[in-house]
């Protein structure tokens, strides 16, 4: 289970006063001790955090991207630079500094002796039909509740029965300022990966993880119809992400909700996020401990009341596993999940909710991640879901001499759906779960209706997670 991480930048979760922070120094000088210039990008903070609230002030982060200077005595890799300001500092400090960690889908594709990755699949049944007729706009019914809104980290949602704009199930081209709220890999563009699925105009195969992203959409919509999906684009057909652009991403998307809360136009509140993949850490005492900028961006959406659920991974494996493993200690029993300890379980913000995977007959799948840090476990293999309907890639099925019969053309996903497995599709159920609870407390007549505001929708939130039933008893009490 290899660390994958950016060769050049090093991320700093920094302290407020930035030029007396002696882990910045520490980089600053160390670097050019070696010959080695930097590149400092400072994060930019969410707007209107200020104005939220109960929302605290953000830390602030610095990555430091390596050039390598005309002095330069070693080669522009990190690590060793990572290795001599870790032995210079101590403490809090040391888990301030890491590298720019990659982060990878979690969509499976080979399990024990047998392939268990996307293959193309008939859905017999109806669609998942509404309970509540739609109103004059997609985020409310026509009596006037608000739909929960489940904003899909990934790669988007192609083209698809079930999200086309006559169902208003999918909102569309949701920007910032006019910019996306994705910021992946900006100096090498984002393609859409859900358009065609593949990477290159003269590459025939469908990318790894293309069609990941609708497949996650299509498991919220079964589970909950209602809801509405919002897709923000963070990877390709790669399935991959840096840890620098997903946090600058979730600052995004936490400026976007609390606009939404405010009520500006042209922007909404997120209600559930869902998250599917993740990265080790590069140190085995870090699997326990390890802190990043990425942890505060989460931790400060479920403090303005955005439940954030993740997948465990598909390694077999109980290493912990980031942004998963930063979820509170538990021990799983068929009556719920019981805490092991009070640690980040409080009345200001929700826990992370991270996710395992079950095979169809309900035992843990052969390829699920597990451990204390795993609060939930959902199916997780061979699910059933939607598929870009626009997908053909160039693999071939077999055909008879007379032409008269063939197998299933592996990559033609013109049905518009699949079989899948992996902990990326586990996690959207429970996160279509969370949504389906909130709705509850949203129809008229309900007392739970939350009103404006941080606190009341921490509060709305902690009422969905215990409503699910498998994870607490009750929430926490205000201090």
């Amino acid at each position: 289970m290899p660390t994958r991480y950016v060769a050049d930048r090093l991320i700093v979760r920094a302290v407020a006063d930035v030029e007396s922070d002696t882990v910045v120094g520490m980089v600053r000088e160390r670097a050019a001790a070696r010959g080695l210039e930097l590149e400092e990008t400072a994060f930019e903070e969410a707007a209107s955090r200020a104005a939220a609230s109960g929302a605290p002030g953000a830390r602030p982060g610095l990555a430091f991207r390596i050039l390598a200077g005309e002095q330069s005595t070693t080669h522009g890799d990190v690590w060793d630079l990572l290795d001599e300001v870790a032995d210079a500092v101590e403490g809090e400090d040391r888990r301030r500094v890491s590298l720019d960690h990659v982060l990878t889908g979690h969509g499976k594709w080979q399990g024990h002796g047998r392939p268990v990755g996307r293959e193309p699949a008939v859905f017999l049944g109806p669609a998942p039909r509404r309970a509540l007729a739609g109103g004059a706009s997609p985020l409310t019914a026509a009596d006037g509740t608000v739909r929960p809104v489940v904003a899909v980290l990934d790669s988007g949602i192609g083209t698809h029965p079930w999200f086309d704009e006559a169902t208003s199930v999918v909102l569309r081209g949701a920007t910032l300022d006019g910019e996306p709220i994705g910021t992946g890999a900006e100096d090498e563009p984002l393609y859409d990966a859900e358009v065609r699925g593949r990477r290159r105009d003269d590459v025939a195969y469908l990318d790894t993880y293309a069609g990941h992203g609708t497949f996650i959409a299509g498991v919220v919509h079964q589970v909950c119809p209602d809801a509405a999906i919002m897709p923000v684009r963070i990877f390709g057909g790669d399935g991959r992400v840096r840890e620098w652009d997903l946090a600058r991403t979730l600052e995004k998307l936490l400026e976007f909700h609390l606009r939404g809360v405010a009520g500006a136009a042209g922007y909404w509140p997120v209600d559930v996020v869902v998250l599917s993949g993740g990265f080790y850490a590069e140190r085995p005492e870090d699997d326990e401990d390890y802190e990043g900028v990425l942890r505060g961006r989460l931790r400060d959406l479920r403090r303005v009341g955005v439940l954030v659920v993740v997948s465990a991974g598909n390694d077999g494996s109980t290493r912990p596993i980031f942004p998963a493993a930063w979820a509170p200690r538990v021990r799983r029993t068929p009556d719920g999940a019981i805490p092991l300890s009070d640690a980040d379980l409080c009345s200001d913000y929700t826990p992370l909710l991270p996710v395992t995977g079950d095979n169809p007959d309900g035992t843990l799948a052969d390829f699920s991640n597990d451990g204390p840090w795993v609060i939930a476990a959902r199916p997780g293999a061979h699910v059933l879901s939607s598929m870009p309907t626009t997908f053909d890639g160039a693999e071939l099925p077999w055909q008879s001499g007379d032409g008269l019969r063939r197998t299933v053309d592996p990559d033609n996903f013109s049905s518009g759906f699949g079989l899948w497995s992996g902990t990326s599709f586990a996690a959207p159920v429970l996160a279509g779960e969370l949504a389906a609870a909130l709705l509850q407390g949203r129809v008229p007549g309900s007392s739970a209706v939350p009103e404006p505001g941080t606190d009341s929708r921490v509060a709305a939130a902690w009422h969905a997670v215990t409503r699910v039933g498998d994870l607490y008893t009750e929430a926490p009490t205000p201090a």
